[in-house]
């Protein structure tokens, strides 16, 4: 692979260096937010049931935005849409340490989730125009190594530092320091892009991005079932997890920070080889694969301090396949022209059926946590149905 990315022209290489750079800066923001910020909410006297109506809220809150970011991804703003993604990072870090009102706690997580999926189609915009096909997998592999060196390391610094250091003033500086980054990256990123094939504003608005979205042919609908499905499943209990293990698992700062930290050293380890198993048998055997992984590594949650960790071993991994998998086939299914629209569709589904999932997961915790893995493990195993439609379209 590096031979290959020596052989690119110059520009093409420096435009992937940058990705590069900004890829750890959001392995530093990312994982700074999942970390902190469900504790901060307990510190404040919040609940892990609260998170989950937060949760649920920020989701609706973006739906009507993520149309449009798709539209303009696809019509040359890609860039834009990366450094709108790094602003959206910071602010989601920021706005809490300065605003403890319950609104400004919804909108910070509104931001956290915006700046995921913009992130997510402008980069594979940008990568399937430099990168060929055949190795995307690999490529998206080594994006996920480098964000899962910073994630693993950070919470586990994190976690030591929360004990002398209070979480909002980690937040507040952690969010500086990317919004920092964010400018710089994409100042880089404006040397390199190529300005003339992007559509004048004045020529787009929100009523093409929503047809454009919707514009795909039945073939697609099993992609968007398998994400509304995957995606509902991952909801009821990750963004709850680390709140879970204050309140009801009662564990210290340090325990969950090395529990973060296992799930981003466990990716760090995978993430080549998901990548390469990704190329080899391709993304929609490899999504399968995915899924049993997963729901092995929910199963694994409930068990005793130590053996917790293998847990975090397993949701690693199946996330490391899940990043080369999802996105390889998010690129070729139809080709880098509709990549921003495709993956917008398909977010946008996923993020709709997610709404109620944090919210259903938080109340059924209250109840007896266990039916929330139960709960999440049967529906990561019925994903794999309309994956097998999809294997008959991308088998070649």
């Amino acid at each position: 692979m590096i031979n290959d990315i020596k052989l690119m022209e110059r520009s093409k290489r420096m435009t992937l260096f940058t990705l590069y750079v900004y890829t750890i800066i959001r392995g530093v923001g990312r994982a700074s937010y999942m970390f902190l910020y469900p504790l901060f909410l307990i510190s404040l006297g919040y609940s892990t049931n609260d998170l989950g109506f937060i949760t649920m809220l920020a989701s609706a809150l973006i739906i009507p935005i993520l149309p449009i970011t798709g539209f303009l991804v696809d019509h040359g703003w890609s860039s834009e849409m990366l450094f709108l993604s790094g602003i959206c990072m910071s602010l989601s870090l920021i706005l809490p340490t300065l605003f403890y009102d319950f609104p400004f706690l919804i909108l910070s997580y509104a931001l956290s989730l915006l700046s995921l999926y913009l992130w997510s189609s402008s980069r594979n915009k940008i990568v399937g125009v430099i990168i060929p096909s055949a190795m995307l997998g690999r490529i998206y592999s080594f994006f996920a190594i480098l964000f899962n060196s910073f994630r693993t390391v950070t919470p586990f610094i994190l976690g030591r530092l929360t004990e002398v250091v209070g979480y909002g003033y980690l937040m507040f500086w952690i969010g500086v320091f990317s919004l920092i980054g964010s400018i710089i990256v994409y100042m880089c990123l404006l040397f390199n892009e190529n300005k003339s094939a992007r559509a004048p504003l004045n020529k787009l608005n929100v009523i093409d991005s929503y047809k454009a979205m919707f514009s795909f042919d039945r073939s697609v609908f099993p992609i968007i079932l398998f994400a509304v499905i995957d995606r509902f499943a991952w909801r009821l209990w990750f963004p709850l997890l680390n709140a879970y293990f204050k309140e009801y698992r009662e564990l210290a700062d340090p325990i969950i920070g090395d529990f973060n930290t296992i799930i981003g050293l466990s990716m760090l380890i995978t993430s080549y080889l998901a990548g390469t198993i990704t190329d080899m048998i391709k993304p929609v055997k490899s999504l399968i694969i995915y899924e049993l992984v997963g729901a092995t590594g929910v199963f694994l949650i409930n068990l005793p301090q130590p053996y917790i960790h293998l847990s975090a071993i397993f949701i690693g991994f199946s996330t490391a396949i899940w990043v080369s998998a999802y996105n390889a086939l998010i690129t070729i299914m139809y080709g880098v022209e509709k990549v921003g629209r495709l993956r917008v569709l398909t977010d946008s589904a996923r993020n709709i059926s997610s709404i109620p999932a944090p919210q259903i997961g938080g109340y059924l915790m209250t109840i007896n946590p266990l039916i929330t893995f139960i709960l999440s493990a049967f529906f990561m195993l019925f994903a794999i149905v309309p994956l097998k439609k999809i294997s008959m379209k991308t088998s070649t």
